[in-house]
């Protein structure tokens, strides 16, 4: 069993089918019913993104998004786009009865049976989400995000070993698909692997270098190698309205205690913003006696 380290676990902290239209009362119904689309027919999967804190995936999932920004995605004409927006609100009701709605249309495209997934693994069913994202693949060998997101849901429930075939696979046949890198370069960090995880977030970083969420996670890497200079350095490049947030605050309060700047660390440390996270709330006790607070 690998042990997985506070600091690691700091960081990391992104069977059933759907039915067809019921027969119709009119006889002219099948007649009437929406030519299935053809996979060149369809937009890629986001376009137009809105402005982001954390730019750097937005092109190729809503998982990052914030509640604002998904609103501006919100009653778009792709009801792909619409149904990822649903799900990631937590509007599963709304979500499964557009996708239900679209199926004749989009019944032979991937990335509609892979967004169906995503609602059943955001709704805690791993095992129908799988169910989806294996239909996904049968519709279009070697989908990528498919396989990206059967890394997720094993990842999710532990079977690390299991996620890192797929994210790898993905990444392989992907190379300049960002989500399969960025999945692979967390999982690096639960086995402890910094320098690994480094190599990829900081090319992700040099595309999107104001993306706050990679520039903490690059900085959070070299805490994990003991380079606190480093650290630091990414650490200016975020806002100090970020600093509050524990997972960029408690790193970082370390970080300063480490270069010597003792009150700038317990400024940040006191100033921190209270967090519901167990794994969190326990790193942030072991900070605190790092720092010298007393209870």
């Amino acid at each position: 069993m690998i042990k997985i380290p506070l600091l690691s676990l700091l960081i990391l902290s992104s069977c059933a089918s759907v039915k067809k239209d019921a027969p119709e009362s009119d006889p002219n119904a099948a007649f009437n019913k929406e030519k299935p689309l053809k996979t060149s027919e369809v937009p890629k999967y986001i376009e137009n993104t809105p402005q982001s804190v954390n730019p750097a995936l937005m092109d190729e999932t809503t998982d990052r998004y914030s509640n604002s920004e998904l609103a501006e995605l919100k009653e778009t004409n792709d009801p792909l786009i619409d149904i990822a927006v649903k799900c990631s609100q937590e509007d599963f009701k709304g979500a499964f009865a557009l996708a239900s709605n679209s199926f004749n249309k989009y019944q032979n495209i991937a990335s509609y049976w892979n967004i169906i997934g995503n609602c059943h693994l955001n709704q805690g069913s791993p095992r129908k989400a799988l169910l989806f994202y294996n239909k996904a693949i049968e519709v279009k060998a070697n989908y990528v995000p498919a396989m990206n997101n059967i890394g997720v849901l094993y990842s999710r429930q532990g079977e690390k070993q299991k996620a890192l075939v797929a994210f790898e696979k993905a990444n392989k046949l992907a190379k300049f698909s960002k989500t399969p890198r960025y999945n692979l370069a967390k999982l690096y960090l639960s086995f402890g692997l910094a320098e690994e995880a480094l190599v990829i977030f900081q090319g992700l970083l040099s595309s999107s270098p104001e993306d706050l969420d990679l520039l903490n996670t690059v900085a959070s890497c070299y805490v994990l190698m003991s380079n606190y200079q480093e650290a630091f350095s990414h650490y200016q490049r975020i806002p100090r309205a970020q600093w509050t947030k524990p997972e960029v605050g408690l790193n970082l309060a370390l970080t300063l205690k480490k270069i010597g700047k003792d009150d700038e660390a317990m400024s940040v440390f006191k100033g921190l913003a209270e967090t519901k996270s167990p794994a969190l709330k326990k790193y942030q006790v072991s900070i605190g006696t790092q720092l010298g607070e007393k209870e």
